[in-house]
């Protein structure tokens, strides 16, 4: 993987992905965004990325969609500080599919690209 650096004043394409890499952390294992399938996650998942070395991001956009009521879509703005969030803190808070993105921000309302979609199901099997 190539890695970019940022721009004072843009997001490159490439430091995105090194930015935004999110993993699904569970007991017995983990998933990327590089997945392109649903992974399976128990209800105590917790979603954690890369922190940024750009002290000028403050927070990080954290978008969950549930796939079975796609107009639930929730949105938090997280602390530059805090690279992790359970998946219930996130909005994630029930049984089914969830799409989840991050996006890092210069503040609530500049933020860069969201990363590629990471699927997740989640279930209490």
């Amino acid at each position: 993987m190539r890695i970019g650096w940022m721009k004072p004043d843009t997001f490159s394409p490439s430091c995105a992905w090194l930015l935004f890499m999110i993993l699904l952390l569970v007991n017995a294992g983990c998933a990327t965004l590089t997945n392109r399938q649903s992974t399976t996650v128990g209800l105590l998942c917790s979603i954690s990325w890369d922190k940024t070395n750009n002290r000028k991001v403050t927070g990080y956009q954290l978008t969950v969609i549930d796939r079975s009521r796609q107009a639930k879509k929730t949105v938090r703005f997280i602390p530059a500080d805090t690279t992790k969030v359970s998946c219930k803190d996130a909005g994630a808070d029930h049984e089914g599919l969830w799409d989840v993105t991050v996006q890092s921000c210069y503040d609530t309302a500049t933020c860069g690209p969201p990363t590629e979609v990471a699927h997740v199901h989640i279930t209490t099997k």
